[in-house]
């Protein structure tokens, strides 16, 4: 949070010194906060006021819109400036929120120009789209003393430098030395003797989501990446997969609900139509699915003669098969982002969820049987509603998990299927078998 200062006062008194002051009292994220408080019309004099190096270091922290507008204040000269102190990964980044045009006329005037269009040639959400190029790299056959004057040369070129990986003369990635097992050694030591192998590391083409998992898994902070043939490409910082998992899972959340990806709280599109009909789809498949729904109910009016009664409890019936499936589908939905992908892994789950809908199912039936006897003193309803809760929850909880799996194997995101689709199927699913065991029972007894 910005802090508790009259921003009004200091920014409509336009001295710079006063402006100045107030941004030395803020922290990076705090004066990125502050671009989405103050004005339009201050923006320039913000900008001003940070140098090359601050204001490099909030540019990727900014939303697409609001990149957007500052882009269109800052000097292109300036622009390639603030490029050029950016790492590899950050840079190739805020490329792809340009137009082409920008793009085009940006990228022949960067010094690390090579390094960014190779990271811009790979496929987006892929481990070389958001690797840093970067790296410290020391020459197998170094002595420790070496191996330190070689940090040392790089350091001046590369910021920081948290780790160093040791390669062949072709680059060939053997293995890697901490730094502070370099320091704690005798500088007349061999380099090989504190060089540990890499048990892990990424191709370019695999996908950021499954290089999320690895980092998860074995609770890494890098990860380097290397091609086909060995060669060291770059590494996957811990603070880059972080920005990779906190946007998978609002993929999932959005999609779960039925709303794109592209849209978030600070990134607000002008275009109320665009956004409108991003949502609308799903809106026409829960109409499509209502319609069918209710013409399922229509034939409660032709076969019994009370149907007001039983139609009554057509929203209990819907309401609680629709929670039970969707809580199903939301684990097996949770399961995909932990890295769950074989369909051996979910047949022990599937039995497990089947038998806990079959017990709510039984549970619920039983007070529901319960409480129509007592306020309705009718047994036959009673029965009918009591059995299909059972028969209804059950199988909401098998399906709910089966949709994602089969939208997985099919190469849809299994989030799509978590909320509208598998609530709309189990409304359908509800209501049929409410109807079926109504008509079934009817003509046992």
């Amino acid at each position: 949070m910005v802090k508790a200062i009259d921003l009004k006062e200091i920014f409509e008194g336009g001295q710079k010194e006063n402006i100045q002051a107030y941004l030395n009292f803020l922290d990076p994220l705090e004066v990125v906060d502050l671009f989405y408080i103050v004005e339009n019309h201050h923006y320039p004099v913000i900008l001003a006021s940070l140098d090359d190096d601050e204001l490099a270091g909030i540019l990727p922290l900014f939303e697409k819109s609001l990149f957007e507008d500052i882009v269109e204040i800052l000097d292109p000269d300036k622009l390639v400036v603030l490029f050029n102190h950016l790492e590899t990964d950050d840079a190739a980044y805020l490329l792809k929120l340009l137009s082409e045009e920008e793009k085009d006329e940006l990228l022949p005037k960067l010094d690390k120009r090579q390094q960014i269009e190779k990271i811009l040639s790979y496929p987006e959400e892929s481990a070389g789209s958001i690797m840093q190029t970067e790296v410290c790299l020391l020459r197998e056959g170094m002595t420790c003393k070496e191996a330190v004057e070689s940090i040392r040369r790089q350091k001046q070129q590369l910021g920081k430098v948290v780790n160093a990986y040791v390669v062949d003369e072709e680059r060939k990635l053997i293995g890697l030395v901490q730094l502070d097992d370099l320091i704690l050694s005798s500088m007349t030591e061999p380099l090989a003797k504190i060089t540990k192998p890499l048990k892990h590391y990424v191709t370019p083409e695999e996908d950021q989501e499954e290089v999320a998992q690895t980092f998860s898994k074995y609770d890494l902070s890098y990860l380097p990446v290397v091609d086909k043939d060995g060669i060291l490409l770059g590494q996957i910082t811990f603070d880059d997969i972080q920005d990779v998992v906190e946007e998978e899972a609002s993929e999932d959340l959005l999609a779960y609900v039925g709303v794109s990806s592209e849209e978030s709280i600070g990134d607000v599109d002008d275009n109320r139509l665009k956004l409108a009909l991003g949502r609308f789809p799903w809106l026409i498949f829960s109409i499509s699915a209502s319609f069918v729904t209710g013409y399922i109910l229509t034939f409660f009016e032709s076969t019994m003669a009370n149907a007001i009664i039983f139609a009554s409890f057509v929203p209990l019936i819907m309401n609680t098969t629709g929670n039970v499936g969707t809580q199903s589908a939301m684990i097996i939905t949770r399961s995909f982002a932990l890295g769950a992908n074989e369909f051996g892994q979910f047949r022990l789950p599937l039995m497990r969820e089947f038998s806990v809908g079959l017990i709510m199912g039984l549970m619920a039936g039983a007070t529901t049987y319960l409480m129509i006897v007592l306020f309705y003193g009718d047994m036959g309803v009673g029965t009918r509603v009591g059995t299909t809760l059972v028969v209804s929850m059950s199988a909401a909880a098998l399906f709910g998990m089966l949709i994602p799996i089969g939208f997985k194997k099919a190469g849809i995101d299994p989030a799509i299927a978590s909320g509208p689709l598998v609530t709309s199927f189990c409304d359908m699913l509800s209501v049929s078998l409410y109807l079926g065991i109504i008509l079934l029972l009817g003509q046992i007894f």
